[in-house]
C-alpha cells in the first residue's frame, strides 16, 4: 500500500524532507517512520543504480507522460526530523517553486501492514493537494508486485515462528534466539549421550540408574585411593626395615663403626644398591670382639708380621717361637731360677 503525505517547499531549496517523523494518520491510512523505518528506506535506495524521479502530480503512477521536476540522489535521516533527500531539481521546477505555483512534494511509500512503518520509498511528485486532505493512495503494478513478494516471504517464516513455538508478534530476532537455544540444547544432549555411554548406560537410562552408577564408580574409586595409600605405607615400612637389616649387618660384619649408624642409614636409605656395594669393597675397622663384646678365638700357632720382624732381629727362628710357646725370656728366667732354688 502507498500513502501519500506532502511536504512544503518554500523555495527550490536542494534538500527537502521527504517523510516526516513520527507516527501519522491519515484519511487514508496511518503510517510509522522511526529509526528502523529510517534504516530500512535508506539501504533500499542505496541498492538502486539510478536516481529517484521526482514527477508533477504522480504522473509516473498513472501512465501519463511524467516529465521530471527533479532527481532525488541522496537520503539521509535526521533523527526527529524525519527522512531527508538531497534533490536536483529542474530549471522548470525551480520556476514553478519559486512561483509558488507548486507548494508541496507528495512521497510515495510502502508500509508493512502489521506496524505501519514505512519501508520503501518508491518516487515523489510535485503536488498541490496534500494527503490530509482525502487525496487516495495510489498503487501500480510494481507495487502490487512487490507487495505481492513481501506476502510470499512472510508465509514461510511464519511457518517457521509456528514450528519454533513463536507468537504471531515474533520477529525473526525471537526465532534466531530460538534457534540458537536448540542447537546448544542438541550439543548438551549429545554430551550427555556420550558420557553415558563411557559410564558403561545406554541413552535410555534413568535419572535413578545414572545416580546410582556415578556413586558405585566414586565409592570404588574411593576404595582404590585408600588401598593404595595402605600399600605404600606398608612399603615404606618395609623398606625401612630392610635398611636397618643391611646397616645392623654392616655394623656386625665390624665394616663400620655403631657410631656411623644415622649416616649409614641415610646412604642405604637414598641408594640401596651403592650402600650394598660400598660395605662389600670396605675392610674390616672394627674387631667382632669390639662389636659382640666376646674375645676373639686367636690361633696360637699364628705368628704376624710385626712380630716375626722383631725374632728375625733376635736370631728366633719361627718354629722355637711357636714351641716356646710366645714366652718372653724374663719369664723363661724367672722360671729357671725357681726351679733351681729348688
Amino acid at each position: 500500500m502507498k500513502v501519500i503525505v506532502c511536504s512544503e517547499i518554500v523555495n527550490a531549496v536542494d534538500e527537502v524532507q521527504i517523510i516526516p517523523y513520527g507516527y501519522h494518520k491519515t484519511s487514508k491510512g496511518d503510517f510509522l517512520c522511526d529509526d528502523q523505518s529510517a534504516a530500512e528506506v535508506i539501504k533500499d535506495f542505496r541498492k538502486r543504480q539510478n536516481d529517484m524521479v521526482i514527477d508533477y502530480e504522480h504522473q509516473t503512477l498513472t501512465g501519463a507522460e511524467a516529465p521530471a521536476a527533479g532527481w532525488i540522489k541522496k537520503l539521509t535521516y535526521r533523527g526527529t526530523e524525519g527522512i531527508w533527500a538531497k534533490v536536483e531539481w529542474t530549471d522548470k521546477a525551480k520556476a514553478y517553486i519559486n512561483n509558488k505555483e507548486y507548494r508541496y512534494l507528495s512521497p510515495v511509500f510502502l508500509k508493512d501492514t502489521k506496524d505501519n512503518r514505512v519501508v520503501k520509498l518508491i518516487n515523489a511528485a510535485l503536488t498541490n493537494q496534500p494527503a490530509i486532505d482525502g487525496m487516495v493512495p495510489l498503487v501500480n503494478k510494481e507495487d502490487e508486485a512487490v507487495i505481492k513478494n513481501k506476502k510470499s516471504e512472510v508465509k514461510p517464516m511464519k511457518r517457521v515462528y509456528e514450528a519454533l513455538g513463536l507468537s504471531d508478534g515474533a520477529n525473526e530476532d525471537d526465532a534466531l534466539r530460538e534457534v540458537m537455544a536448540l542447537t546448544s540444547a542438541i550439543t548438551e544432549d549429545t554430551a550427555y549421550k556420550d558420557i553415558l555411554k563411557d559410564i558403561g548406560l545406554t541413552p535410555e537410562a534413568t535419572v535413578s540408574e545414572v545416580k546410582a552408577t556415578v556413586l558405585a564408580m566414586k565409592q570404588s574409586h574411593d576404595s582404590i585411593e585408600t588401598l593404595t595409600k595402605e600399600v605404600m605405607t606398608l612399603k615404606a615400612a618395609m623398606f625401612k626395615q630392610d635398611t636397618e637389616t643391611v646397616v645392623n649387618s654392616a655394623i656386625s660384619q665390624g665394616k663400620i663403626m655403631p657410631l656411623q649408624k644415622p649416616w649409614a642409614l641415610e646412604y642405604a636409605a637414598k641408594d640401596p644398591e651403592g650402600f650394598k656395594l660400598f660395605v662389600a669393597k670396605s675392610p674390616e675397622v672394627v674387631p667382632l670382639k669390639d662389636i659382640t663384646g666376646k674375645a676373639t678365638k686367636v690361633d696360637s700357632t699364628a705368628i704376624d708380621k710385626t712380630q716375626r720382624t722383631v725374632n728375625k732381629q733376635l736370631g728366633i727362628s719361627d718354629e722355637l717361637w711357636i714351641k716356646r710357646g710366645q714366652h718372653s725370656p724374663k719369664g723363661d728366667s724367672a722360671s729357671k731360677h725357681t726351679t733351681e732354688a729348688k
